[in-house]
Order: structure tokens, then sequence, then C-alpha cells
């Protein structure tokens, strides 16, 4: 059954799966580096921040028509849009990991763990 909202609510759920997963979950998680100025008495007075990234996690169930195959390495196409929470925007996201799962009374799962980088583009080579 589908959810019934009522009173003031926030975003329920996850918009749609990812191609070849029933997601179960999925989070973002940004970060940069930081370097700071310092006075000569120890005190912060500049600040840079650079090198911003997010973290991807998601979980699922590996779909059994048309299942996960992708590569740890290769680009990560997402089908839910990433928070625009990053100064940068678009770029890449790479897959850095890929965990299976096989239970003898359950669904195959799938965990993986990707980074986009906003100012990587797709592609490319020296």
């Amino acid at each position: 059954m589908a959810a019934t909202f009522l009173g003031t609510t926030g975003n329920w759920g996850i918009p749609q799966d990812e191609t070849g997963i029933i997601i179960t979950d999925l989070s973002f998680d940004y970060s940069n580096q930081e370097k700071t100025v310092l006075d000569k008495g120890g005190e912060i007075i500049g600040l840079a921040l650079y090198q911003e990234k997010a973290e991807i996690k998601l979980s699922g169930l590996v779909k059994k028509t048309g299942p996960f195959a992708g590569k740890i390495g290769a680009a990560l196409a997402l089908t839910n849009a990433i928070p625009a929470h990053m100064q940068s925007s678009g770029g890449t996201t790479i897959i850095k990991q890929i965990s299976r799962a096989l239970n003898n009374e359950d669904f195959e799962k799938i965990d993986i763990t990707a980074t986009n980088y906003p100012l990587v583009t797709s592609g490319g080579g020296a």
C-alpha cells in the first residue's frame, strides 16, 4: 500500500530504483579539504576550501532480470539525482566498492560505494 500523508510532511522514500538494483537505502555524504591561514598569534584569519566531493552509498536487492553489472573504477550513472549541496555541479561518479551477499533464505543483496568528483569529466585520458 502506498503511504498516506497527513499534515506537513517531508520527502518520503527513494524516488526511483537504480539500474539493476531495487534500492532500500541511499545516502550522500559531502566533504572537502580545508587549509587555514593563521596570524602570528595562531588565530585563524583565512580559510581555503577545496577538493569537494560526495561519497554515495546505496544498498538494495539485485534484480532478477537485468541485474547490476557495474565494475569497480567505472563511472556510475545514477537514476536518483545527487542533491546539489556542492559549489560545483555535474562531474563523474566513480564506483569504489561493490559488496554482494547471498543467503540460503533471502534475496541477493548489493552494497555500492561510489564518489562523485564534480570537476572530473568522464572519458578522457592522458
